[in-house]
C-alpha cells in the first residue's frame, strides 16, 4: 500500500526536493543525522488465553495492581544511540 497524498502535485514536489538536495547531504554527512526514536511497552498486556492438555484447565499467573507504561525516547545516530 502507498499513501494516496504522494499523488498530490505538493507532496509529489517535496519529494522530489527531498530526494535531489537532503537526500545527497545526508549521505555526504551521515554523522550529522540524527533519528527520534520512541518505544513503550505496558505493564498490563498480559495473556488472557493460552493452551493447555485437552480436558485440562490452564492456570496461569499474572500480575495484579497498578498498570504503567514505560516509555524509552533517544536519539540514534549512524553509529551509537545518544540522549536516551
Amino acid at each position: 500500500m502507498v499513501a494516496t497524498e504522494r499523488r498530490r502535485a505538493t507532496v509529489r514536489q517535496q519529494r522530489a526536493d527531498w530526494f535531489a538536495h537532503r537526500a545527497p547531504a545526508i549521505a555526504r554527512m551521515p554523522d550529522r543525522v540524527v533519528f527520534l526514536d520512541e518505544t513503550a511497552v505496558k505493564t498490563n498486556l498480559t495473556r488472557l488465553r493460552g493452551w493447555g492438555p485437552r480436558g485440562e484447565r490452564l492456570n496461569m499467573d499474572a500480575p495484579f495492581g497498578s498498570w504503567g507504561t514505560q516509555t524509552l525516547i533517544a536519539g540514534l545516530t549512524h553509529d551509537a544511540l545518544i540522549a536516551p
